[in-house]
């Protein structure tokens, strides 16, 4: 695979602006798996594409800002951003950096700025998701033994609430601590037996710590996580709906 051979989504709300970039980034190798004018159509494709990194205007004509969109992103979608931006005052680059985008460019701008800005966001993005070395892990009955610092460490699967795909590992969430395993999330589901649910391609949740579940949104404890329209149908089978 070449390394420009990324699904990128562009979030624009100058249509002409997107249209420019989107045949740019053909050019150079990547694939354009989307165009967003406002907040609706880019949580729509968050939600059903798979996406590398997200380019990202600061100042959007839709009821929440590029800063608003990033917020979110980060939070629950935990992809690169690289804001896009004819703006270049003080306040909006001190905004953008409050969201820790991994690039920023300024209109107008250069293909060699846009490729560089989305390769070095890539690579940092990479770095930072792989700077923690995941824990060996054995899984028996209803257990995990995570190796940690050469000590296998017993967990109980009841303790765990949800569970999230970060590129070749999974990270798992319990009440008080974050644990890495060194397997995809497919692989750890199938271990973890049929208390958990897939919600989404990077997300599956304990079905006896769900709390509530509202639209396309389902609560772990207080944890707010975004169910995805394609695992929508078969997650809502497997609730005991009244």
């Amino acid at each position: 695979m070449k390394e420009t051979d990324k699904n990128i989504l562009i979030i624009e709300d100058e249509y002409s602006i997107a249209m420019d970039m989107e045949m740019r980034l053909q050019k150079m190798g990547y694939n354009v798996v989307a165009i967003a004018t406002a907040y609706k159509d880019a949580l729509s494709s968050l939600l059903e594409e798979e996406i590398d990194l997200v380019l990202l205007d600061i100042n959007l004509n839709s009821d929440k800002s590029g800063i608003d969109i990033a917020e979110i992103i980060n939070s629950k979608f935990k992809l690169p951003i690289v804001f896009v931006t004819a703006y270049t005052d003080t306040k909006t680059f001190t905004d953008a950096l409050s969201v820790d985008p991994m690039g920023y460019i300024t209109k107008p701008f250069k293909d060699a700025d846009l490729h560089h800005n989305i390769q070095l966001a890539l690579k940092k993005f990479e770095a930072l998701n792989s700077a923690e070395k995941p824990e060996e892990v054995k899984i028996e009955n209803n257990n995990i033994f995570v190796k940690d610092k050469g000590v296998l460490r017993q967990i109980n699967i009841d303790d765990i609430h949800w569970v999230e795909a970060i590129d070749n590992y999974t990270l798992l969430h319990t009440a008080n601590k974050k644990l890495i395993v060194n397997a995809f999330l497919k692989d750890v589901l199938s271990k973890l037996g049929n208390d958990f649910i897939r919600i989404h391609r990077s997300h599956a949740v304990a079905i006896n710590k769900i709390s509530s579940v509202e639209d396309n949104s389902v609560y772990v404890c207080k944890t707010m996580l975004i169910v995805s329209q394609s695992y929508k149908q078969d997650f809502l089978k497997r609730l005991n709906i009244l």
